[in-house]
C-alpha cells in the first residue's frame, strides 16, 4: 500500500519525535516497556486528518515492536477545550511522546 505524501511525512515526524523524546537514562534502558506515542488530531471529520491517522497506524503496524500508538482527535476543528482535555489525559497517562495537530 502506497501512502499519500502527508501520511508518509507524518510517519517520519512521529519516528523522529519518538527518537528525540526517549530518555537516554539507564533506568529507561532497563525498562522492558515500549514507548507510547500519542497522536492528537484536529478533526476526525476532516479527510486530511483521517489520512494522517491511517498513515500513523500503518507505520506503527510495521514497527509494532518499537512503540505503541494512541490516536485521538476532536470532532469539530473549533473544539479547542476538548482537544486540551485529550492532551491533558495523554500527559496524565504518561505517554513518552505527544504529536499534536493543534486546533
Amino acid at each position: 500500500m502506497k501512502l499519500p505524501f502527508a501520511a508518509r511525512l507524518l510517519a517520519v515526524a512521529m519516528l523522529a519525535t519518538t527518537a528525540a523524546a526517549l530518555p537516554v537514562s539507564s533506568a529507561f534502558a532497563e525498562s522492558p516497556e515500549k514507548p507510547k506515542v500519542a497522536l492528537v488530531m484536529k478533526s476526525l471529520a476532516n479527510e486530511f486528518f483521517l489520512t494522517m491517522e491511517d498513515g500513523a497506524k500503518a507505520y506503527q503496524k510495521e514497527h509494532s515492536a518499537d512503540f505503541d500508538l494512541v490516536s485521538n482527535g476532536i470532532k469539530d476543528e473549533t473544539d479547542t477545550a476538548n482537544q486540551i482535555r485529550i492532551v491533558e489525559q495523554m500527559i496524565v497517562s504518561k505517554v513518552d511522546a505527544l504529536v499534536i495537530a493543534p486546533a
